[in-house]
């Protein structure tokens, strides 16, 4: 049996979320709830379960202050939420999970599920580790994403990666340091996921860190040079827009 404990200020939503909790994942048990932050805290340290649900927006702190205060417990998450955009791009950045309140007992099941895989992979710690680094910049760009591979997960800093690359449904990460990792999702997931981070679709098959471009050469569309020496083509409807971000 999984230990899991809900975080939530809302009776309602508690009371809910434990009914579809022992309704549909049988083995997950609930062993407490808490409607506030502080006492979230207090609960974690004592009862040490192994999966959360948290509600972002909570009294006497927030969800990322209890994560902040119990950076040492180690447990999985999945958060609650009945917004946030911010909040939501950093979760996906870390391939964490997430319920849109009003919860249905469809996602909870797939969040489950997700959760029972990462416990099998062991990464649950370093992925809520680069997700409370990246909200600690809240408002600003994130740190870091953690990329699901073929064989777990990576957690690599935004910064560090000059472009990605399209390899029918994976993408190819290519870093500074020159290493290359094969990631099992597509082209278009990271494009909407690194697109607010400054990293601009040039082309079909690729997506470049703006960070990283070295020179731009005419053409029909271009190329350009990233920081690795690459030359990578433009498509003739990304030209303006590449233009437009460096000369505007």
């Amino acid at each position: 049996m999984i230990k899991a404990l809900i975080i939530d200020d809302e009776k309602s939503s508690r009371d809910t979320l434990r009914g579809f909790v022992e309704n549909y994942c049988k083995d997950i048990q609930i062993i407490d709830e808490a409607d506030s932050a502080e006492q979230g805290i207090e609960q974690i340290k004592q009862l040490r379960p192994q999966l959360i649900f948290l509600d972002i927006e909570l009294p006497l702190g927030s969800g990322f202050d209890l994560l902040e205060a119990c950076r040492d417990a180690n447990f999985d998450v999945i958060f609650t939420t009945a917004h946030d955009k911010y909040a939501l791009q950093a979760i996906k950045a870390c391939a964490l999970d997430y319920l849109l309140k009003p919860i249905s007992a469809t996602d909870l099941v797939k969040a489950v599920d997700k959760v029972r895989q990462r416990n099998q992979s062991g990464t649950a710690t370093q992925q809520i580790g680069a997700f409370v680094e990246n909200i600690s910049n809240l408002n600003k760009q994130l740190s870091n994403i953690v990329l699901p591979t073929l064989d777990g997960f990576i957690v690599v800093k935004v910064s560090d990666i000059i472009r990605c690359e399209a390899e029918k449904n994976y993408t190819n990460f290519i870093f500074s340091n020159h290493e290359k990792i094969l990631v099992s999702k597509t082209l278009k997931e990271f494009e909407e996921l690194l697109h607010d981070m400054d990293f601009i679709r040039v082309h079909q098959s690729h997506l470049i860190n703006a960070a990283h471009v070295q020179r731009y050469i005419k053409g029909s569309g271009g190329y350009v040079k990233m920081s690795d020496d690459s030359i990578i083509e433009v498509s003739r409807r990304k030209k303006e827009l590449l233009i437009e971000r460096f000369l505007k």
